[in-house]
């Protein structure tokens, strides 16, 4: 199930692929730190118009949750700011067009608040003197219908805001935002990750309940969230120390995409002037088309749900049952069930944005979560690379060298295909005869591929690999 380090760029639509090498040759920047920052715009971008649904009715949004550890020098802002530039530069003009208009609205909000008080002030005479009220309530019933709302604020990305400030936007007209930084360390040493079970409802898309103590209850509906952080690996250290547990055990991480690509420091030389420009702005025009699109339908909420063709959906759940497989017993996600949980459902995601920022029509194809399933698998590999528990190296390998040729001469000895897992546990070297040991030394020779094991009932078989043994 899974590939080497290197990042399978080749996954991605055309559209996509080029707006990467080009960067990648403007930049000199890893290659998986750019498509990292290319899958948070596509999230964000994509977000409020799409969402998946898979096996029927199971519908959940695209929305990605990406961390890339980079240390200062990869570039990460270049690559940022090279990627998003159409965005931030639709945020600054919406922005000023905000201000111009609440300046407007300000100065015939004072109007309107004069005319109102005169015409209250008026009504409240001619009801104490017993005149007839009817003109003025009239005119008080036209003035308060003319009545302009303040104007709305358009923002998409947040850098560093509070929990309150992200859920009081979310409240509001627009429910579709990223959390984006490329240098996240105040993301981590700040607040806006102080209410992990915030954020991973906004990852499922639940309904998220605000409570203010001098204000009504507000309930966040179908809102949208693409997180999208770059930090350096100390401060992401740092973090793991002080909340990674709890970061972990609440499923945050769970729901992440993180890597930690190989740094190219050192040998980003440059063999030529001459570099292209003309893919990143074809990158720009369908990421500003969607944007737009998202605009003009006024925050709608009619978000289109792509489905897979009949070929797709069991290539899906054929990878579903795979990672399902790979959780159990001796297998290589056995020590990460709660990352493997949330497996398909982030391939599916990825499948989705490929599909509809490619501009493609119908359901989606085989090939595209083919696709996905490479991009996803090699984020799998990173989480595995990133989490797992430092151990005595050679002194495992070594353990697990004695163990692997006491198997096979076992095998040999009696002349059987398989033995059991009771069988090390009872008639293995003495040291290894501890559950916890066995498991741990069987584990490692599973994922080097060096033993097959299969389940029959309860009982646990172990054969030898390219033995070929029938269990």
């Amino acid at each position: 199930m899974f590939n080497d380090r290197p990042f399978p760029v080749d996954a991605f639509p055309k559209i996509i692929r080029n707006a990467i090498y080009e960067v990648e040759q403007h930049t000199q920047a890893p290659q998986a730190l750019i498509a990292a920052s290319a899958l948070g715009v596509i999230s964000l971008a994509c977000q409020n118009r799409i969402d998946v649904c898979r096996l029927n009715d199971l519908r959940s949004p695209v929305s990605l949750f990406l961390l890339t550890l980079a240390e200062s020098g990869e570039r990460k802002s270049t690559v940022d700011k090279m990627l998003m530039k159409p965005l931030y530069q639709l945020e600054e003009n919406l922005f000023e067009k905000y201000t111009h208009d609440l300046t407007i609205w300000r100065n015939d909000e004072t109007i309107f608040n004069i005319e109102k008080k005169a015409l209250m002030s008026k009504l409240k005479s001619d009801i104490r003197r017993g005149k007839d009220d009817l003109a003025t309530n009239e005119k008080l019933k036209v003035l308060l219908e003319s009545h302009r709302k303040a104007p709305v604020r358009f923002k998409q990305i947040f850098n560093d805001a509070t929990p309150a400030a992200i859920k009081d936007y979310l409240c509001g007209y627009w429910r579709s935002i990223g959390i984006m930084s490329d240098e996240a360390g105040t993301i981590f040493n700040g607040y806006t990750l102080n209410e992990l079970p915030f954020i991973n409802k906004m990852w499922d898309g639940a309904t998220f309940s605000v409570e203010r103590k001098s204000e009504p209850e507000k309930l966040i509906r179908n809102a949208r969230l693409t997180l999208a952080l770059m930090v350096q690996p100390d401060v992401f250290k740092g973090y793991l120390q002080r909340k990674g547990d709890a970061a972990k055990g609440i499923g945050f991480f769970a729901r992440c995409l993180i890597c930690q690509p190989d740094s190219k420091q050192g040998s980003r030389k440059i063999s030529s002037p001459l570099v292209s420009s003309e893919h990143l702005p074809v990158f720009h025009q369908r990421l500003m088309e969607i944007v737009n699109e998202s605009i003009a339908r006024d925050n709608q909420n009619d978000r289109l749900c792509l489905r897979f063709s009949v070929e797709a959906e069991n290539r899906w759940i054929e990878f579903y049952n795979k990672v399902e497989s790979d959780m159990g017993g001796l297998g290589v996600l056995s020590n990460f069930k709660d990352y493997a949980s949330k497996v398909a459902e982030n391939m599916a995601r990825i499948t989705s944005l490929l599909h509809y920022f490619n501009g493609n029509d119908g359901d989606i194809p085989i090939s595209t979560v083919e696709d996905a399933v490479k991009i996803t698998t090699w984020y799998v590999n990173e989480y595995i690379h990133l989490f797992s528990k430092p151990q005595p190296f050679t002194l495992a390998m070594s353990e697990a060298d004695e163990l692997y040729w006491w198997i096979k001469n076992h095998c040999n000895r009696l002349v059987v295909p398989y033995i059991t897992k009771n069988t090390v546990l009872q008639y293995g070297p003495n040291k290894f005869r501890n559950r916890s040991k066995a498991n741990e030394l069987l584990s490692m020779l599973y994922s080097q591929n060096r033993i097959f094991v299969a389940k029959k009932g309860k009982t646990t078989l172990i054969a030898i690999a390219g033995l070929n043994p029938v269990i």
